[in-house]
This record gives structure tokens, sequence and C-alpha cells, in this order.
């Protein structure tokens, strides 16, 4: 008997143990997969805003929980435009919510203090009317002014104190449900000495249309027009306890791209929602990206500190431990078999990190990883198991399954296939538990 089959006979039971250790992490995953917030789906609103023509100029985007949402349900409103954010920009995409025409995004008193993620030429600031007009946020809109932001009144209803809103506004918007006609007129009136476009908003009838039409509102929005429509795309599911150590990372003054690469990989949704965010229509360059690192560098660090800012605002999914866990086992096991033999353990571990996104998105891995901007050999390593990268996967997966040869069958050592395992099962704990403490230590 040769070592290596020793080796494989005295470990039975230790292999035993590890397919269990599997079985009980997919089955809780499967169980809590049923119970998870929202499920694989997610929903937006969307809303056009017209001409005199009837053209259509611009959307508004509405915060929705499920298809046959009629009307927004939230208690958070913080919360609901971050998730507006989140779902518009990466989860369903601004090709699909507005190919071409700008979005006007419901803004708190919180968002107002951020920079947002989409682009000023994709962007209005749509201020609610319930934002207090102080100082402090008479600056967050001049700073976005300044940034090239278009600026939105929602639901305006003129006094004098909202005067330093007003000079920096480019649309007003006059609610004709909460106005009579002769205030409507005055409005009008008041508001084109100004110089800003006017949205009617509301308009339910054929003659409320053509009368704010004759008064000199330049755009138009209710339901005789168009009813709210919801939009669906695949939810992101991303770890409130990931996304705080991300964000954690983001707000060090030393911050690099080597560190925030570093806490984005420790989730695969994190690095997922990344490359989908280096992807996007408005920021893709044709590279094809190998590494977190590289993603970061390319995107930038205020950007990734921004994409991180509304996960942690939006309130994530908290998506099942069992799902992050059973990840970063599988990575860190690449990522020694890798290392070991001479095969590229940065790409290895995020090779292994990737190939759980199925399981975590409920959906086909190849129309997950296909429209990514990866190299085509390290798809084809995750889909197909080609190459040096795919060898190292497939070992560790066959592994899993309690398949013990397959790693013979590429060349390595059953042994230290084994030993990558079990320190994958030690590293994912120390690095959950880590997650943990800064979870604690935010809520205080």
């Amino acid at each position: 008997m040769n070592i290596e089959t020793a080796i494989l006979v005295d470990g039975i039971g230790c292999a035993r143990r590890c397919v269990a250790t599997l079985s009980q992490l997919r089955g809780s995953m499967e169980t809590t997969r049923q119970s998870r917030l929202a499920g694989p789906e997610c929903f937006l609103g969307r809303q056009p805003i017209y001409d005199g023509n009837r053209e259509i100029r611009a959307y508004e985007l509405l915060y929705r929980n499920n298809h046959a949402d009629g009307a927004a349900f939230f208690s958070n409103g913080d919360q609901a435009s971050a998730e507006v954010l989140l779902k518009a920009f990466l989860e369903i995409g601004l090709g699909r919510v507005s190919p071409e025409q700008p979005v006007f995004i419901n803004h708190t008193t919180t968002l107002l203090a951020m920079d947002p993620i989409v682009p000023p030429d994709r962007c209005v600031i749509e201020v609610l009317e319930d934002v207090e007009v102080n100082p402090d946020t008479i600056a967050c809109l001049e700073r976005l002014n300044r940034l090239g932001y278009k600026i939105a009144l929602d639901d305006f209803v003129y006094s004098d104190a909202q005067l330093p809103f007003l000079r920096l506004a480019d649309y007003v918007k006059l609610d004709l449900r909460a106005l009579a006609a002769a205030e409507l007129r005055s409005h009008v009136k008041l508001l084109k000495e100004f110089g800003v476009k006017i949205v009617a908003e509301k308009v339910e009838t054929g003659e409320e249309f053509e009368r704010a039409k004759a008064l000199g509102c330049d755009l138009f929005q209710g339901y005789y027009l168009r009813r709210p429509e919801v939009l669906r795309g695949r939810r992101i599911p991303a770890n409130r306890l990931s996304a705080l150590s991300l964000l954690a990372e983001c707000t060090n003054p030393d911050r690099s791209a080597v560190a925030i690469g570093g806490a984005l990989a420790r989730d695969a949704t994190l690095i997922y929602g990344l490359l989908r965010l280096a992807n996007s229509a408005l920021y893709a360059n044709h590279l094809e990206i190998h590494s977190p690192v590289q993603a970061v560098s390319m995107l930038g660090t205020d950007r990734v500190f921004r994409w991180a800012s509304l996960l942690v605002l939006s309130g994530c999914d908290n998506s099942p431990l069992g799902y992050l866990g059973f990840a970063l086992q599988r990575a860190r096991a690449c990522e020694i078999v890798a290392e070991e033999y001479g095969r590229k353990p940065q790409l290895a571990y995020m090779a292994g990190l990737l190939s759980t996104l199925d399981s975590i998105l409920n959906a086909p891995l190849p129309e997950i990883i296909r429209p990514l901007p990866l190299d085509a050999l390290f798809k084809k390593a995750i889909l197909q198991r080609e190459g040096e990268l795919g060898a190292v996967l497939d070992a560790v997966l066959g592994y899993e399954a309690g398949n013990f040869e397959i790693a013979a069958r590429h060349g390595f050592a059953i042994s230290r296939v084994q030993s990558a395992f079990w320190d994958g099962v030690a590293y994912s704990a120390a690095m959950i538990a880590d997650l943990k403490v800064l979870t604690a230590n935010s809520a205080r």
C-alpha cells in the first residue's frame, strides 16, 4: 500500500466528517434561502415625465417591494432611497431603467450629504418636501451643483424660507392635487422668474393636462399620461457584516486599493457587485479584470466608498452566514492548493469565491459569470474547470463532494487538498468572528 493510498484509507473517517460538515452547511443554506428578505428578485417603480408633446424626457424612480405594489410602502426613507439607487444602477441597471433620459431619484437629508453613485448627466437629485432648509442642507445642494448634478424640489409650496433651495433648483414639481387653481397659477408665474423647469405632477385628467400646459408648465407626470410600472431584476444580496467591513476600510484615512480589495475578498457577492459596477455602461472601459484590487483601482476608492455607503444605508439583505462561510472556506482552500503548486493563489482565491455565486444568487453560474468583465481564461476555469486554475478549483470541489480521485488526476496530493480544506474551515470561522466583532463595535 503506497503512502497516498494509506492516507486515503486512514482519512476515510475525516473525509466522512468533512462531507457531513458540507451537507450541514448546504442544508442550512437551503433552509435559510426560503426565508431571505425579498428572495432572488428585486423590484423598482418607474414613472415617465413628459413634455407638452407627450415625449418622455425623464423617469422618476420609485421604491417598490414587489411586483404587485401600486405605491411605495416603507418605514425608513433613507433605506428606501438607498435601495432605489442600488437597484437602478446595479441590480436592474440604468440601461434597462432609462437608456437615454435622466432619472429623478428622491433624496433624504442623509443622502444629500453623500456624493451620488450615478453620474450627473444621468441623475436629477429630487429633494423631498420634508428636507429642512438650513445651512447644512444648503451646503449639500451647493456641493451637488458644483459636481454637475441638477436639483429638483418635490411637492413645492412657496414660502420665503424656501428661497435658498429655489435659487439652487433646476426643476420644481407642483402637485396639482395640493394646489387650488389660483395657487397653481400664482406658483407658475413666480417660478418663471427663477428660470426653473416646472413639472406638473399628479396630472389625472386630460383637462388638467391642457390647463397646466396653458399656464406654462414645462413637464408633466401623472396617471393620465402613464401609471408607474414595476421593473424586475436579480437581487445582489450583500451581507451587512461584509458591507460594514468594507465601509470601515473605505473610511480609513490611509485607505488604499490593496486594503479595500482585501476587504472585498471576504465576500463573493461584494466582488460580484463590484464587478457589476465596473462593468456598468457608465464606467466600463472594456478592460478584463483579474482581481478586486484592479477593479478598485479602475473605479477609484471614492466611488467604491459611495457604493459601500449605500450598501450599509440600505440595510443589505443580511444574507445567512452559512453562505458567506462556505464561500470563504472554498476560496481559502483554492488559494492554498494554488500556492503550493505554483498556480497564482490570488486568482485561485477569487475563482473559489465566485464559484459559490450560484448558491448565493440562486441562478445558474454561467448566467452570473459570463457578463462580468473577467479574463476569458478565468471564466473557463470557473465554468469549465479548464487550465491551471480550473484544475485547482476542480480538485477542491471534488474533495468537498468526497471524490478524492479528482485531486490525484490533476497531480495534487490528496493530503495537501485535505489539509487545505480544513485550513479553509478555520480561516472561514476566524473571518466570520472578525466580522461579528466589527458589527458589534459599529452598533455602539
